[in-house]
C-alpha cells in the first residue's frame, strides 16, 4: 500500500462529519454519550492511594478497580462498540444506510467486532510491555477493525485482524501518529475544560450536583474523542481501499 495523504485523510473525516452532523448525533448522543453519563454514576472508586506508593500497590488498586466495576465496564463497552459499529456502518457502507439500518447492520457484526476488540488489546498490552514501541505499532495496524468490519459486513474476528493489518501495511506508524495526535490534543482540551468546569461546579453547587455535572462533562468529551477517531479511522479505510482518493460526497 502507497503512503497514505494525511491531509486528505482530514479533509475527508471533516467532509463526512459536516455531511452527516445529525445522524451522528443522534446514534452517539445514544449510544457513547448516554451510556458514558449512566456508567459514572455506578463506578465505585477504590481507596486513594498514599503519595510515594509502590507500583505494586498501584496495581493492586487497578486490579481492585477493576474487579468492583466489571460489570459496569462490560455493559459499558459493549454499547459503545455497539454505538461505534453504527456510526461506521453510517458513514462506509455504499447504499447510504439511515439510522435504523445503520444499527440493524452493526448487531449483526457486534460479536465478531468483540472479540476482535479483546484479542486486539491482549496483542497491545503484550507489546507494550516491550518497551512500548511494539505496542504502539500495533495500534496503528489494527486501528480499522471497526471500519473493517461495518464496511465489508465481516463478522469473523480473525478476518477482521487480518484485513486491518493488510490495509495498514506500510502505514502503521503514520495511523498510530495520526491517532496519538488526537488523543493528546483531546487531553490537553480535556485538562483544560474539566479544571474550569470543576473549580465552578465546586464553587456554585452542592456536591452531588457537582459530581453529576462533571460526568456529563467527562462523558461529552470522551464522546467527542470517540466521533474524531470513528471519523478519521473511517478516512483512513476509504483512503486504503479506494483506487482514487478523494473527499466524500454525499
Amino acid at each position: 500500500m502507497s503512503k497514505i495523504d494525511l491531509n486528505i485523510v482530514w479533509d475527508d473525516a471533516k467532509a463526512m462529519g459536516s455531511a452527516n452532523r445529525d445522524l451522528l448525533t443522534a446514534i452517539a448522543g445514544m449510544f457513547l454519550l448516554l451510556p458514558g453519563i449512566v456508567a459514572e454514576q455506578f463506578i465505585v472508586m477504590p481507596q486513594a492511594l498514599a503519595k510515594g506508593a509502590s507500583n505494586e500497590q498501584m496495581l493492586t488498586r487497578l486490579a481492585d478497580y477493576a474487579t468492583a466495576n466489571w460489570p459496569v465496564l462490560l455493559s459499558h463497552s459493549i454499547v459503545t462498540s455497539f454505538g461505534v459499529l453504527a456510526l461506521q456502518s453510517l458513514l462506509l457502507r455504499a447504499e447510504r444506510l439511515t439510522v435504523g439500518e445503520s444499527l440493524r447492520a452493526a448487531l449483526f457484526i457486534l460479536p465478531g467486532y468483540i472479540v476482535a476488540n479483546i484479542l486486539q488489546g491482549f496483542g497491545i498490552m503484550a507489546g507494550m510491555m516491550l518497551f512500548f514501541l511494539p505496542g504502539f505499532y500495533l495500534v496503528g495496524r489494527l486501528a480499522l477493525l471497526a471500519p473493517v468490519a461495518a464496511a465489508e459486513r465481516e463478522g469473523n474476528p480473525i478476518a477482521q485482524l487480518r484485513r486491518s493489518v493488510e490495509l495498514t501495511r506500510g502505514n502503521g506508524w503514520r495511523v498510530f501518529g495520526v491517532l496519538a495526535i488526537i488523543f493528546v490534543v483531546m487531553m490537553i482540551i480535556s485538562l483544560v475544560i474539566t479544571s474550569l468546569t470543576g473549580a465552578v461546579a465546586e464553587l456554585a453547587l452542592p456536591q452531588d450536583i457537582a459530581n453529576f455535572a462533571m460526568s456529563i462533562v467527562s462523558s461529552l468529551l470522551e464522546t467527542a474523542l470517540t466521533l474524531v477517531v470513528v471519523l478519521v479511522t473511517a478516512a483512513v479505510y476509504r483512503s486504503a481501499t479506494a483506487p482514487a482518493v478523494t473527499v466524500w460526497q454525499p
